[in-house]
């Protein structure tokens, strides 16, 4: 039978010991990025749907979403909106927490929650452009700034979930500039 720990020595440099720890902190750290954009996206899902009620957003663009993904009706070419949005929480608890998580040293703010409003306000121009339905007038300036601001408040709360977890558990891929 082989030595696994003399293996994982061999390719990672490590003990099996500090290999497991690694691990644990990448586990971690991902658990962390879910739970801090899952809050985040649910903060910024409040302001998308204060603009579904006032006319600024079409819930239909998550199907746009999932229709651009290859999940739709193949005989409409629609997505599902609903499988749609499920896609964009998808996205806001794995994708962006990850590149969050390792661009934030790089990002104005000297906390977190400011490198995460930066974060989020430079990803607003990417929503803006892909949930644009064709408003025109108060409808478009409404999208326009509600948007904008749910998606800095999904940066300010993913960066404070950040903030808050990273002095209290072992993780791996965030660390913060201040103290």
């Amino acid at each position: 039978m082989a030595d696994a720990g003399g293996f994982i020595e061999w390719v990672m440099g490590e003990s099996e010991g500090e290999a497991l720890v690694d691990l644990r902190r990448i586990l971690v750290g991902g658990l962390v990025g879910a739970i801090a954009g899952g809050l985040g996206t649910l903060a910024f899902s409040a302001l998308l749907a204060l603009a579904v009620v006032l006319g600024a957003f079409e819930p239909t663009q998550f199907g746009e979403l999932a229709g651009l993904a290859g999940i739709g009706d193949p005989i409409v070419g629609e997505g599902n909106p609903r499988v749609g949005f499920a896609m964009f929480v998808a996205g806001g608890m794995t994708t962006w927490p990850f590149l969050f998580a390792s661009l934030h040293h790089y990002l104005p703010g000297w906390r977190m929650a400011a490198s995460g409003i930066t974060f989020a306000a430079i990803g607003w121009s990417g929503f803006a452009i892909a949930f644009y339905s064709g408003q025109t007038g108060v409808s478009l300036l409404l999208f326009l700034v509600l948007t904008f601001v749910g998606q800095c408040l999904y940066g300010l709360v993913l960066g404070l979930v950040f903030e808050y977890a990273e002095p209290r558990v072992d993780v791996a891929f965030v660390g913060t500039t201040f103290q």
